[in-house]
């Protein structure tokens, strides 16, 4: 059972030995029956430490007995289960937690080795024998994040603050956040980025320039076969775990492609090249789609090039996640624009469409976070904000409707769902009454209500909806204070601040069933502004009716910044004097009548 069920260390271990349950009610209630605590291992497929805590101490005869004996083991996979690690992660994989039979943490942590284990397990089994009466039956509930209800539009000084603790924390030595380990974070560098365009802040580049020169150039990039690994254990990037997620590709394939865009560094569109080269040959499955994770090997990844082209390379998780999928699917609609569209295009519509016809189910109306043999765990917020986010990118690539309907299909679900109906912002999942543990409660995430609100925005932006633009600024203006509280590490949240604040550029295409705009549609896609919205006006469409624009020329761009538009564009080359145009409207003087 446990073989079949549950995924160790691909290298010899003992690990399946132990009587592991999986997270459900089940588990729970034998707990409670026995006045057993729970030892909850939190693992990854693609986890160096988890393997080797499976081959030493989930594989001595005597830790596996006392385990057995004494407490009821639960494993749980990391990839497959966000919502558990959300809640009970000890910072890190593996994660090593002992709950009360109601899921309440006593203590943990992560990797423990094999000599040390006994003592921990002696440990916990002594506290609760002393404090199980009065323990046993606690669940206490998270915290909720501070929210202003009152506000109405995003704090820029909020935004200026995030960007100002970044600077603070900076390496200048050699680029990143802190000193070790060090993890790439792309969208702190990203909005250093986009900072910079709105401020002309050359330090704000600057720590971006440098921290993304010293990844490509150092050891988290693997120059072989692409791809960057999951972080380095050391402060010069040259000591990686050799992990490689799709999540973490596919942001910073696109990190590497908005600086491209910003700095008009072709070094930079090189990188993301080679990135989702890598994810496309090594990642992708018969579907179309992207598998999780290439494992960490550390003596393949050690051999020198020539040695490691001749071995099998290392293993890739097969598991489909719709968040993961969705963030590289956006990765590869930009790269069709700034790299090569007979490479790219295809490959990420093909995807996009595998992926919403595996997750989303019409019957049900439900969205489902990963495929196996079926689609599982239905209900998180992550998936509707990622995956709206793909289709809104394909939808302005393409300009196919069908896009747009889908996004109002999600954003119906999150309402129907995942809204708090008492409050303001929506819950990372949805309701779950028979829910064991911490999953009781449910969450309001800053990451994910903001990438919601950016959701709300575009689509306002697009259908020009002002009533879902105005609901997106209150909700990102909502955890204006906590995105204060988390600094840096709420560099989404001021991405979706800024670019609510940010003037809108409206970029239009007109055409005709016989007249495609589809080359100024995929040259306006490539453009870099901070509040862009691209929408496509079909001359057959009631709507291009009511729009004000004329039949003529034909197909037609037309790019306006508030109510200041640019001569119309006929081709792409066209796109820099329009935007130049733009530019010198805003900067001349305004003239009073009367």
């Amino acid at each position: 059972m446990a073989e079949a069920q549950f995924r160790f260390s691909p290298r010899p271990n003992r690990a399946h030995e132990i009587r592991w349950h999986s997270w459900g009610p089940e588990a729970f209630e034998e707990a409670r029956a026995a006045e057993k605590p729970i030892l909850l291992s939190i693992s990854a497929i693609w986890c160096h430490w988890c393997h080797v805590m499976d081959e030493t101490t989930y594989s001595d005869p005597a830790l596996i007995a006392r385990i057995n004996e004494a407490f009821v083991p639960v494993r749980v996979d990391n990839d497959q289960r966000p919502d558990i690690n959300q809640r009970y992660n000890m910072g890190g994989w593996p994660t090593t937690a002992f709950l009360t039979p109601a899921g309440e943490i006593i203590t943990g942590g992560t990797f423990f080795p094999q000599d040390q284990m006994g003592a921990v397990l002696d440990q916990v089994l002594d506290y609760w024998r002393q404090h199980k009466d009065e323990i046993k039956d606690q669940l206490t509930p998270p915290q909720p994040p501070p929210l202003d209800t009152g506000r109405t539009e995003p704090d820029n000084q909020v935004v200026a603050g995030i960007v100002e603790s970044i600077r603070q924390q900076f390496d200048r030595a050699y680029g990143g956040i802190g000193l070790a380990p060090k993890f790439p974070l792309p969208e702190v560098w990203e909005l250093c980025l986009t900072y910079f365009t709105a401020t002309g802040d050359g330090w704000a580049a600057g720590m971006a320039v440098r921290t993304l020169d010293a990844m490509a150039g150092s050891s988290l990039f693997d120059g072989v076969a692409g791809g960057f690994f999951r972080y380095s254990t050391t402060r010069e990037w040259s000591a990686p775990h050799y992990e490689k997620l799709l999540e973490d590709n596919a942001r910073l394939a696109r990190l590497y492609l908005r600086a491209f865009q910003i700095l008009g560094d072709d070094y930079y569109r090189q990188v993301a090249d080679a990135v989702l080269a890598w994810a496309n040959r090594t990642l992708m499955n018969p579907r179309g789609l992207w598998g999780g994770s290439q494992d960490a090997d550390e003596e393949y990844y050690r051999l020198p090039p020539e040695e490691r082209q001749r071995r099998p390379a290392p293993a890739v998780d097969p598991v489909v996640h719709t968040n993961w999928n969705a963030l590289m699917i956006s990765a590869q609609l930009l790269a069709a624009v700034l790299i090569n569209p007979q490479t790219y295009a295809a490959v990420a519509l093909t995807a996009l469409e595998g992926l919403w016809d595996l997750m989303w189910d019409p019957q049900e109306e439900t969205l489902y976070h990963f495929y196996t043999d079926r689609p599982m765990l239905p209900g998180l917020l992550v998936d509707v904000v990622d995956l709206s986010q793909a289709l809104l990118d394909a939808y302005e690539f393409t300009g196919d409707a069908e896009h747009l309907h889908r996004v109002r299909q999600l954003l119906a679900y999150a309402d129907r769902h995942l809204r708090d109906p008492e409050g303001v912002g929506y819950f990372d999942q949805i309701e779950r009454p028979q829910a064991q543990g911490r999953l009781r409660h449910r969450q309001k995430l800053v990451s994910e209500n903001a990438g919601l609100g950016l959701v709300l925005h575009r689509l306002g932006s697009i259908t020009e909806d002002e009533e879902l633009m105005d609901r997106a600024e209150a909700l990102i203006a909502a955890f204006s204070p906590a995105a204060q509280q988390q600094g840096a590490f709420a560099a989404a949240w001021a991405l979706a601040a800024d670019r609510t604040a940010a003037p809108p550029l409206t970029a239009t295409v007109v055409e005709s069933p016989t007249r495609s705009g589809r080359e100024l549609r995929q040259a306006a896609f490539g453009i870099f502004d901070r509040n862009r919205a691209l929408r496509t006006l079909a001359t057959d469409d009631p709507a291009f009716a009511a729009s004000g624009f004329p039949d003529l020329p034909m197909p037609a761009l037309y790019l306006c910044r508030g109510s200041a538009c640019a001569q119309p564009v006929t081709s792409p080359e066209g796109i820099l004097g329009a935007l130049e145009q733009l530019a010198g409207m805003a900067a001349a003087p305004q003239v009073r009548e009367g």
